[in-house]
């Protein structure tokens, strides 16, 4: 329970400081990808839980909504809702703590 609620304080604090040039061809992504585990990780999160947070979302998109995603810098209410169900998916299943 206690990843979850780091998930969830993680998720809601989270100012995006990712580059916009996030996501043009598979080496941007997948930097984009590891800036943003290296980002839940400094905030409290677990590496494990990080990663599988990430690759939940990151799978969840195209190029051009992670973009856009990049693009601003805060969090949307659907996007902290959807960080903390997968941060629950990935404590719960998805990963060990």
């Amino acid at each position: 329970m206690r990843q979850r609620a780091a998930v969830v304080a993680v998720a809601a604090g989270m100012v995006l400081t990712l580059t916009a040039t996030a996501c043009g061809d598979s080496s941007s992504r997948r930097r984009a990808r590891g800036d943003l585990v290296v980002q839940l990780v400094e905030g409290g999160l677990e590496p494990q839980i990080a990663e599988c947070v990430v690759d939940g979302f990151f799978d969840a998109r195209d190029d051009d909504e992670l973009r856009a995603f990049f693009d601003r810098e805060d969090l949307t209410d659907d996007e902290r809702d959807e960080f903390a169900r997968l941060g629950e998916a990935c404590t719960d299943g998805g990963a060990s703590d």
